[in-house]
């Protein structure tokens, strides 16, 4: 699995703390190679998508896209606000497959035409296959995101195109699970971020909406759900934290590595555990032992009561062999020997 694009912006969105995070993200190749890299061995556990999720994945586009994407056309519909025979359909890909870099510029040239078509009044394609954005941040490693949405579907209500992207979840009644569905909102707020970025290379003044399309597969037959229209303003905020957490993890790699690769000097940046990171990275288990004897160890709510501390500290506080070196630290320490006592009564 690689950490680009808007993966890697959702990743830094859910952890803008970890600096081990953004050095993965300015790393060339996978998750597990940095892993290797930096450890010196190969990572032994399965991760990523499972083989079983991808092919379902493929053959829920593959339905959605056959026949001049008939099931899209038929349910983006109402979206469009046309019958699905009059409906338009451009796919990049059969201009140029591939997800190499000059595919990526050729589609992210060829979308930038229609938008600036449609934008002038010409004859433009109601849903955009395989489109391509860009997010850029600054000079330096890495001074753009590629943003892939899967469609680009043109609104009739809003005047405009917005992102869309197919999930072969299976669900009913077209609900889905919330920690699926927060994933799911930060990558069309990525979506969001790159296509404002590119209507407004055309015109400042055009307003793209925080909304994003999520279209889901049905549980009988891979076929597509109507489309869920998600509001994504808190989705796009937390895109912009994730990509001024990048640019502030940047800078300090770059001063570190004096041009060797970012994982060359993993071990002086600051890790960010989380509860989170023992599902969705490789490097948790190296994280974690690298703040085995801080309250972060403990789990997150651990670390929001306590404080980013040592346990020492913490032991010392509680036996007042340590003194409090604030309001908030003798707190801590009395509800401590509060709990303390409290254990003691109970064994």
């Amino acid at each position: 699995m690689s950490v680009k694009g808007s993966t890697a912006l959702v990743r830094l969105a859910g952890n803008p703390g970890c600096e081990i995070l953004g050095a993965m993200v300015m790393q060339e190749g996978t998750e597990k190679r940095f892993y290797e890299q930096v450890v010196g061995e190969p990572y032994d556990r399965e991760f990523g998508e499972r083989q079983s999720s991808k092919r379902r994945g493929a053959q829920f586009e593959s339905n959605a896209y056959a026949g001049d994407a008939r099931l899209l056309r038929e349910a983006l519909s109402p979206v469009v606000g046309l019958d699905p025979d009059d409906i338009r359909v451009r796919n990049l890909t059969d201009d140029h497959p591939g997800t190499k870099d000059d595919a990526r510029i050729a589609r992210l040239n060829m979308t930038r035409s229609i938008l600036a078509q449609s934008i002038n009044g010409g004859i433009c394609p109601h849903i955009i296959v395989q489109p391509q954005l860009l997010i850029p941040t600054s000079p330096g490693p890495r001074p753009y995101f590629f943003i892939a949405p899967d469609l680009l579907v043109w609104s009739a209500r809003l005047g405009c195109y917005l992102p869309g992207d197919l999930k072969s979840f299976i669900v009913r009644e077209n609900e889905v699970a919330k920690g699926d569905l927060a994933r799911v909102r930060l990558q069309l707020g990525a979506q969001v971020l790159a296509l404002r970025h590119e209507y407004h290379r055309i015109d400042p003044a055009i307003a793209v909406a925080p909304k994003g399309l999520l279209i889901f597969s049905r549980p009988n037959g891979l076929r597509p759900h109507a489309p869920r229209i998600e509001d994504l303003g808190g989705a796009v905020e937390a895109i912009r934290i994730g990509i001024a957490a990048f640019l502030r993890h940047r800078e300090r790699i770059d001063r570190l590595r004096a041009g060797a690769a970012p994982y060359t000097v993993a071990t002086d940046l600051d890790p960010h555990f989380q509860e989170s990171c023992l599902a969705s990275c490789v490097m948790a288990r190296w994280c974690r032992q690298r703040i085995a004897e801080c309250t972060a160890d403990l789990g997150d709510a651990a670390r929001e009561v306590l404080g980013d501390v040592e346990l020492s500290r913490l032991t010392g506080l509680m036996s007042g062999a340590i003194m409090p070196a604030d309001e908030r630290e003798r707190v801590i320490a009395e509800r401590l020997r509060i709990l303390d006592q409290d254990i003691a009564r109970v064994a």
